[in-house]
C-alpha cells in the first residue's frame, strides 16, 4: 500500500511577499516585470500567490476563482490543498491588513456618497437635481440658503442640476469650479487631469471658459493648460448605459476608466503600447472582452495572472 503524496507546504515567508507583491502592485504596476520574476524563482511562489489572491477573493464575500485562472506552476509542483490551516491564515491577515488600509486611506471613506467597483449610484439631491456616480467615485454635497455646492472627491459624476436663478450650482475639484443654474453635464477627475462634457444647456468652468452642448474641456494635470474639443451630447456620460465612446485617446487612458469596473489591477508593461492613441466603443460590463478589442489591433495581448492581476503587453511573435 502506498502513502499519498504530502501536499508541498508554503513558507511564511512566500506568504508575506505574495501579500507585499498583492499591496505593492497597486501603487507602482511598473514593478509587474519584478514581480514576474519574484513569481518564477521558485516553485512555492506560484501557490504563495493563489493563497493570498483567494483569501482576498473571500474577504470580498466572491465564490473561489477555478484552477484555469491561476498561473500554470511547474510540472513538478503539487497543488496545496486546504488542509494547513496556518498558511490560509496568514494569507488572510495579511489581505484583511490591505483591506484596512485600503478603507482608512481611500477618500471614500468620509464622502457623503460613493461607488465601489463596477458600482454606479443614482442620487436625488435635496432641491431635485439628480447625480449618477460611476464606480470608484465620492462626493460631498453642501446645500444652504445661498449656494449648491458639490465637491468631486475623486472619479466621475454626470449631473443633470434643476434650474434656480437664485443659487447657482457648483462642482468642485482639485483642477476647476464648474458653475451652473441647470443644466446636464458630466465631470471627470482623470489621473492625468479633468474632464468637464455637457449634454445640455450651458456651463462655466473656472470663470474663463463657457461651454455648450457638445462641447467638452479638458485641464491638463501637469501643465494647467486647456484644451476645447467637440463631442456629441448623446455620447456624453455613455458610461452609463454600460458603452464607453473614446476619441484619438490613449490606451492607458481607457485603461484607467475600465480598472474601474473590475476587481484588481490592469498593469500595462510597455510604455509604448501604454501611449498608443485609439479611438472605439467598449463595453464596461466586460473588461476582459473590452480589454481584448483595445490592445488586439494594435499588437498587443492581455494575460491573466490571477483574478486580481491582468497584464496587457505586445504581442509575442511566434517563432
Amino acid at each position: 500500500m502506498h502513502n499519498a503524496p504530502l501536499p508541498r507546504t508554503v513558507s511564511a515567508q512566500s506568504l508575506e511577499d505574495a501579500g507585499q507583491w498583492l499591496l505593492d502592485l497597486q501603487q507602482q504596476p511598473e514593478r509587474f516585470e519584478e514581480f514576474d520574476r519574484w513569481l518564477h524563482s521558485h516553485e512555492e511562489h506560484f501557490e504563495a500567490w493563489a493563497q493570498v489572491n483567494r483569501a482576498w477573493e473571500a474577504l470580498g464575500s466572491h465564490s473561489p476563482s477555478t484552477g484555469q485562472q491561476w498561473p500554470q506552476a511547474p510540472a513538478n509542483v503539487t497543488t496545496l490543498k486546504p488542509r494547513p490551516r496556518l498558511p490560509l491564515l496568514a494569507a488572510a491577515c495579511i489581505s484583511a491588513l490591505a483591506v484596512c488600509a485600503a478603507l482608512v486611506l481611500s477618500p471614500n471613506w468620509r464622502a457623503d456618497y460613493s461607488t465601489g467597483t463596477a458600482q454606479t449610484r443614482e442620487v436625488t439631491l435635496s432641491d431635485g437635481s439628480r447625480l449618477t456616480l460611476a464606480p470608484q467615485s465620492a462626493i460631498n454635497v453642501s446645500f444652504d440658503d445661498h449656494q449648491r455646492q458639490v465637491t468631486l472627491v475623486q472619479g466621475e459624476v454626470f449631473f443633470d442640476v434643476v434650474h434656480d436663478a437664485s443659487k447657482p450650482f457648483e462642482v468642485r475639484s482639485e483642477e476647476a469650479v464648474i458653475r451652473v443654474l441647470g443644466t446636464a453635464f458630466d465631470v471627470a477627475q482623470r489621473q492625468a487631469g479633468l474632464s468637464v462634457e455637457v449634454r445640455d444647456g450651458t456651463v462655466g468652468v473656472n470663470k474663463q471658459y463657457r461651454l455648450g452642448a457638445g462641447q467638452r474641456l479638458w485641464i491638463d494635470r501637469n501643465t494647467g493648460n486647456a484644451t476645447q474639443s467637440l463631442v456629441m451630447p448623446d455620447e456624453v456620460a455613455g458610461w452609463i448605459k454600460g458603452a464607453q465612446f473614446f476619441e484619438n485617446a490613449s490606451v492607458a487612458q481607457v485603461v484607467e476608466q475600465l480598472d474601474r469596473y473590475q476587481r484588481g489591477w490592469i498593469v500595462i508593461n510597455d510604455p509604448a503600447l501604454a501611449n498608443k492613441r485609439v479611438t472605439g466603443l467598449y463595453d464596461m460590463r466586460d473588461t476582459r472582452r473590452a480589454l481584448q478589442a483595445l490592445v488586439a489591433p494594435i499588437g498587443g495581448e492581455v494575460r491573466q495572472y490571477s483574478p486580481l492581476l491582468t497584464v496587457i503587453g505586445t504581442a509575442k511573435k511566434a517563432k
